[in-house]
């Protein structure tokens, strides 16, 4: 876990920045025991290590092609083997969490078999924050991750040259948090369009994964969703929100030499949260009411509505917020009128 003394829990009610956030992970199998994460900002530096017949270079390279690339890609590697055991190394799963404090917010998988792949979803759906992305080739293997809102798909069968997954983090990740829409990314880097009908594509969409098609002579994404069908734009700014309202208590928690447990204290807590909810909004990430008005409130308590034992142990625990999501449009219908004269 990371040390830090700010935890934002978010909690989604259903009827209702470019560095870091957009990072990918490459997690893969070594046949060194010993468990490696190192940052590379090219593909220079990085086929030191990886050379370009691997697949860890290969998966860096299809995030590297695209125009809205990241400052970095981060690699770490875990047992071939297996690992688990004393001298063996790290299992997939060990190497994950030991990693996943790190600087990075999109994961994938080069190596990884079935198992593995769900075993890492399973384990990144735990902790409510980043993303699995996964290149599909079987339609069967979608069925396991229909529970987890982590996990990003796209079926892209008959092209094993082809890394639709970490071409899609190059070219969307990185760009400011809730200023696009993960459908209709279009053009990416090395990626060909596959062959399927709409009610096939339909189908896909249903089972919570997304594909890179044709439309309109444009090449572009099908979707922007997760494997439950949650719109990853959504998530992503829920990612944003509660990395930058941590950072930003924390940091004034350090900046200050004392925060004082009275009105003083949590009026600077409610500035703090207040502005990071302002950028969200003028970001996209919140919606605006038909005046233009931001749609989020916060709230705080008193220190007499606090717990006593939060008190005992220097915990505010009355600090809260709300927003609604601005959404964006996937399709339209249009109803015309022809009048013949």
């Amino acid at each position: 876990m990371a040390i830090q003394d700010v935890t934002v829990t978010i909690d989604v009610q259903n009827p209702a920045p470019k560095v870091g956030l957009g990072r990918p992970l490459i997690l893969a199998a070594s046949a060194e025991a010993e468990s490696i994460y190192k940052e590379y900002n090219g593909l220079e530096s990085l086929k030191v290590d990886f050379p370009e017949d691997t697949s860890v270079y290969k998966k860096a390279a299809a995030v590297f092609a695209q125009k809205n690339k990241p400052d970095i890609v981060a690699v770490a590697t875990y047992s071939a083997s297996g690992g688990g055991d004393p001298g063996t190394g790290l299992t997939i799963v060990q190497a994950f969490e030991k990693y996943f404090d790190k600087p990075w917010h999109f994961l994938l998988l080069p190596d990884a078999i079935a198992s593995e792949r769900k075993a890492i979803s399973d384990a990144l759906q735990a902790h409510k924050f980043k993303f699995l992305v996964l290149k599909v080739e079987d339609k069967d293997e979608l069925a396991q991750y229909a529970s987890n809102s982590r996990t990003i798909l796209y079926y892209h069968p008959d092209k094993p040259d082809e890394h639709i997954d970490a071409a899609i983090i190059g070219d969307a990740a990185s760009l400011t948090v809730g200023s696009i829409t993960w459908k209709f990314r279009k053009d990416l880097v090395g990626i060909t369009p596959i062959d399927i009908s709409a009610d096939e594509l339909e189908s896909l969409h249903a089972s919570g994964a997304n594909a890179y098609v044709l439309k309109a002579g444009i090449s572009q994404t099908s979707e922007g969703i997760t494997a439950t069908g949650d719109y990853i734009d959504f998530l992503h700014g829920q990612d944003w929100v509660k990395a930058n309202i941590e950072t930003g208590l924390q940091q004034m928690l350090s900046d200050n030499d004392k925060v004082p447990s009275n009105d003083t204290g949590i009026s600077m807590a409610v500035s703090v949260v207040t502005s990071v909810l302002t950028t969200a909004t003028q970001n996209g990430i919140i919606e605006k009411d038909a005046n233009g008005n931001a749609e989020f409130t916060v709230t705080s308590k008193s220190m007499d509505e606090i717990p006593e034992e939060d008190k005992k142990k220097r915990i505010y625990s009355g600090l809260g917020f709300e927003y609604y999501p601005e959404g964006a449009f996937h399709k339209m219908k249009v109803n015309g009128t022809v009048v013949n004269n």
